[in-house]
């Protein structure tokens, strides 16, 4: 909805095969997968490297694989969206906070799944 083509970004280069399936399973046109090189203990102990390692990965994304949004593939990566976002003019999305903000609209508007 915010774009025909996004980039994943995730934290190792074993998470990308995963990260591939998924998009494929939905049908959706990747951009490219990329990684920041980062363990989780490294972005809890390091936000400045991680926010340094995500702008550069996402600049990387824009402008080569001409990504429209970027997706932060990980939970240790929420917090940077909004600062990322203002800095490179382009979507980023944090899954975590998606998630949790699309829960809560079909609360409030009283839907829910299947039985």
């Amino acid at each position: 909805m915010l774009g025909h083509k996004f980039t994943i970004v995730t934290l190792l280069v074993k998470r990308i095969p995963a990260k591939q399936c998924e998009v494929r399973r939905y049908g959706l046109e990747l951009a490219s997968v990329r990684t920041l090189g980062l363990t989780i203990s490294e972005t809890d102990t390091d936000p400045e490297r991680t926010k340094a390692s995500i702008l550069r990965v996402a600049r990387c994304a824009r402008e080569k694989d001409s990504a429209e949004v970027i997706v932060l593939g990980c939970a240790g990566m929420t917090g940077y969206a909004k600062d990322v976002e203002e800095e490179l003019g382009t979507v980023v999305l944090e899954p975590t906070t998606v998630t949790l903000k699309v829960c809560e609209g079909l609360i409030d508007v009283g839907l829910c799944h299947c039985k």
